[in-house]
């Protein structure tokens, strides 16, 4: 859990009189995240979720909160930003930039059985279709340049196995993506980091389970849906131990992902490389943390190692793939 900025309910009170969401009743903070400060938000009209961005500027903002607004206008269950009494989705809390978005229902999951794993590919397909005509584009701030950057700054603290790994990959990774097949795959808002903690889920551990909705999306940027869907399956169809996929979880998230955007044969050879590339973000993402910590009032870095498993499995693994009638 972090906890970058503390905030008073004195100014959670001062905040919500820019907006139309009621009177404070209670604020809480939430224990997950490590790269905003997130508050449950209680008041006797709703409940809501306050986000105060640590890293990302004002002017870095409208893209994720307009796409989380575009997606959820669409019918998709996502956390949608309020906005203010200006009509604004960004405001402003202890001189950093803030959101509200409604709370959902549902609750926090570990173990994801079939049934989540077939909402979440249905889920996450509706998502896909539905950013075909979101009219802003913004570059994956994760995505190739940073894992060079994170490359370098990393080196000097891990063994030498570690960086020739994540060199040698990086340097295929960059091959794929100067590739013909990859351009042709063109790039659509995504969420990039649609791990578990980021949906609630109704009715889990039953066959009527479902997910109630996604949020975070403060890694959203524009690639291929491909890369999308590796990076969600990487985390949702996994045993948890070795990284590896649990074939069953895999074939019913995929199956039903294809059933709404039915996927390519250019998707289809790029698939591994794109498995690779997902697992090789967050790897990079996770030594740097690990490394080059920040300092919060809460604050556990994830295991680096995880997806260094992960993407050594992904190298040479039976790859899932619709099995379509």
């Amino acid at each position: 859990m972090a906890v970058f900025t503390e905030i008073s309910e004195q100014q959670a009170r001062a905040l919500l009189e820019r907006f139309s969401l009621g009177s404070l009743l209670s604020l809480k903070p939430i224990a997950s995240g490590i790269e905003n400060t997130n508050y449950f938000l209680d008041t006797d009209s709703g409940r809501w979720v306050l986000t105060v961005f640590e890293r990302l500027k004002a002017s870095e903002l409208p893209f994720y909160l307009e796409l989380c607004d575009h997606l959820a206008a669409r019918g998709c269950r996502v956390a949608r930003p309020q906005r203010n009494r200006s009509g604004e989705l960004l405001d402003t809390i202890c001189g950093k930039p803030c959101s509200i978005a409604n709370r959902l229902e549902g609750e926090e999951v570990q173990l994801m059985g079939l049934a989540e794993c077939r909402s979440m590919g249905e889920l996450l397909g509706r998502m896909h279709l539905a950013s075909r005509d979101f009219p802003i584009f913004q570059e994956n701030l994760r995505g190739l340049a940073w894992w060079k950057m994170a490359a370098e700054k990393v080196r000097p603290y891990v063994p030498e196995s570690i960086s020739e790994l994540y060199s040698s990959e990086i340097a295929h990774q960059e091959r794929v993506m100067s590739g013909e097949a990859w351009r042709r795959l063109g790039a659509f808002a995504c969420h990039c980091d649609l791990f578990r903690n980021n949906t609630l889920i109704e009715k889990a551990g039953t066959p009527q389970a479902r997910v109630a909705g996604v949020f975070d999306f403060y890694f959203a940027g524009c690639v291929p849906w491909l890369y999308d869907l590796a990076v969600t399956m990487n985390d949702w169809c996994i045993n948890p131990q070795d990284g590896r996929f649990v074939a069953e979880k895999a074939q019913a998230f995929i199956d039903a992902y294809d059933a709404v955007r039915p996927l390519t044969g250019t998707e289809q050879s790029l698939w591994r490389d794109t498995l690779r590339a997902a697992a090789l973000r967050f790897w990079m993402s996770r030594l740097y943390d690990f490394y080059l910590p920040r300092k919060a009032a809460l604050l556990t870095p994830h295991d680096p190692t995880h997806f260094e498993r992960v993407l050594k499995d992904r190298l040479s693994c039976e790859l899932p793939w619709p099995q379509r009638i």
